[in-house]
């Protein structure tokens, strides 16, 4: 079980390096989320968005790989709401919540967020909708580092 833990550890710190280097990509575009939505062109709307939607699937890979370590079923219908959900429940004696109830609201908001960008053309995209999520970016990351941290040290305690 050991390298089992391992393994979930390695997969868990590789998402995150991942996600650090959406971050690097993001910061450049920054200085557009205090623009309106006539001083940005589509193009960066688009590069925003693309940017939140990897975010978010980041942390559903970190979750779905939790997921599968302790063996937790997902229903094929909502199953990323539900994947989310489940994230933050801790089960005794089995398995510790992965993230807390304040990143949860905060990544409910990305996943519906990337749900409308996977599903709409780039023009149709809402600036101050997304200058919203996109604002949460790197508190909802800080949050993120916190939470995984703990939940990697309760993992070397089982």
């Amino acid at each position: 079980m050991k390298h089992e833990i391992a393994l979930l550890k390695a997969d868990i710190q590789e998402e995150l390096a991942k996600i650090e280097r959406i971050m690097e990509e993001f910061a450049p575009l920054k200085k557009n989320l205090d623009r309106s939505d006539e001083e940005v062109g589509n193009y960066d709307k688009i590069v925003v968005g693309y940017l939140l939607h990897g975010f978010y699937n980041g942390c559903e890979n970190i979750f779905r790989s939790v997921a599968r370590f302790f063996e937790n079923q997902v229903d094929a219908g909502g199953w990323h709401k539900d994947l989310l959900r489940r994230m933050k429940l801790e089960v005794p004696g089995y398995r510790p919540r992965l993230i807390s109830d304040k990143l949860y609201a905060h990544l409910d908001d990305f996943r519906g967020f990337r749900h409308h960008f996977r599903h709409s053309y780039g023009f149709e995209l809402d600036w101050e909708r997304e200058k919203v999520v996109a604002k949460r970016l790197e508190p909802a990351l800080m949050m993120l580092k916190e939470d995984v941290a703990a939940f990697l040290e309760k993992l070397d305690e089982m």
